[in-house]
């Protein structure tokens, strides 16, 4: 089917977050770590224990949670590192617009929802599905809910938003920056690459946003033609 036919028929448009809907940063977990001075050999190894198959998803978040605890990071501390990065320009005004215009709206990201809370606490997303940290009555993060889909995951987690809507998954479009995001491009009806950090991405996606505004994929949202 035809890019022009396969966009008429979007109903839900996904986003990544970090380097996506937020940027100066390409992981927020990334950041927080560096914010806080983990250490750097602990970082890696959970990193590459997860992707060996050695630990799980959880198991990676839960150590993730255990070094800035080491670091007595704080949730005033993660909202100083979030300081750092600025919303995408034309985000609030993209996802606004197409919300008027019908679409659905939808998070899948490995980031945390302090992010969302921090940037987007004024969107009105009809599904948001990212990390959840727990934090003490001092501000500590103690706990979480690690998601289910992030990496490969993400794909899952758009046929999740998709079943809940009554979509199917080429009625939904995902927009996302990275190699982390690839399995969900695929899966998408429409699949867009903006501020891209890898060949593969390029390759993969039906659309490159070469302009790093995210009002650029407004005109290929120009809203849900009624039922007749």
């Amino acid at each position: 089917m035809a890019l022009s036919e396969r966009l008429q028929d979007i109903r839900l448009v996904a986003f990544d977050l970090d380097g996506t809907l937020v940027t100066d940063t390409v992981f927020v977990w990334t950041t927080l770590h560096e914010h806080f001075g983990c250490d750097p050999l602990r970082r890696k190894q959970a990193h590459d224990d997860f992707f060996a198959g050695r630990i799980t998803y959880a198991r990676w978040f839960e150590t993730d949670l255990a070094l800035l605890r080491e670091r007595n990071a704080t949730r005033a501390g993660f909202l100083e590192a979030l300081a750092k990065l600025r919303e995408t320009p034309g985000a609030t005004e993209t996802l606004l617009l197409l919300r008027q215009r019908g679409y659905k709206l939808a998070v899948i990201s490995g980031s945390i929802d302090l992010v969302i809370e921090s940037f987007f606490g004024h969107i009105p997303f009809d599904h948001v599905l990212i990390n959840q940290v727990h934090f003490d009555p001092l501000g500590h993060p103690v706990s979480g809910i690690p998601t289910e889909y992030d990496l490969e995951g993400k794909a899952l987690g758009l046929g999740e938003v998709a079943r809940r809507e009554g979509l199917l998954v080429s009625q939904c479009a995902f927009v996302g920056d990275n190699t982390n995001d690839l399995a969900v491009m695929r899966q998408a009806g429409v699949s867009f690459g903006f501020n891209i950090k890898s060949p593969e991405v390029e390759k993969a996606v039906d659309v490159v946003i070469a302009k790093p505004d995210l009002r650029e994929i407004l005109p290929f949202f120009p809203g849900i033609a009624p039922k007749i």
